[in-house]
């Protein structure tokens, strides 16, 4: 009898261990967002210039907080993550788009447009064992070749309810940012086909 009992008790442990090993890591990738169909450019197609964005962000190392208190962490640039985004959502729209590091480098390729901006907040969190809270807060500013024509900020939040590991927590981010890039592109499209 008392076998059976320290035999349940190791299965309960043995259980345990595993389930928690199912957990995410702390290391999170970033996934490339792929637009779900695009439109080829025409010679004629306005060109939009993307300037890599700035992270504003106070602990750019870090993603967000676990349970447990330790950090979300990412080995991908989070700044080129977001505005890569950004570019391939506009070039799936028809646009001719270049991606550039700096502003300096957008204003010598004499485009009719420069987008750029940063990224102010994002983060995921671990709410439970199996939920996950993700949010993401983008200001971004495109001019014409004169002048300013549009200075917007965009937040977008997301949550999620899975069984626990790192695709989840990936997923969650991708959809996120998937909110804020849509927006982003149908403003944009309608002020410069216009």
């Amino acid at each position: 009898m008392t076998y059976k009992r320290i035999f349940l008790v190791f299965s309960l442990l043995a259980l345990l261990l595993l389930v928690s090993a199912c957990g995410p890591s702390n290391t999170v990738r970033l996934l490339p967002m792929k637009p779900a169909a695009s439109v080829l450019p025409t010679p004629s197609a306005s060109t939009i210039a993307v300037v890599k964005f700035t992270d504003k962000r106070v602990d750019t190392s870090s993603l967000g907080l676990r349970r447990d208190k330790s950090y979300f962490t990412t080995m991908d640039d989070t700044a080129d993550w977001v505005s890569r985004a950004i570019a391939d959502r506009l070039s799936a729209s028809g646009f001719q788009v270049s991606y550039t590091m700096n502003a300096s480098s957008a204003k010598r390729a004499a485009p009719d447009y420069i987008l750029n901006g940063s990224i102010d907040q994002l983060e995921v969190r671990e709410t439970s064992a199996t939920s996950f809270e993700a949010k993401i807060r983008v200001n971004y500013v495109l001019a014409n070749k004169d002048k300013v024509i549009l200075r917007q900020p965009l937040m977008a939040a997301g949550s999620t309810t899975t069984f626990p590991n790192n695709s989840a927590v990936e997923k969650l981010l991708a959809e996120t940012l998937k909110d804020i890039v849509e927006p982003m592109n149908e403003k944009i499209s309608t002020i410069v086909q216009h």
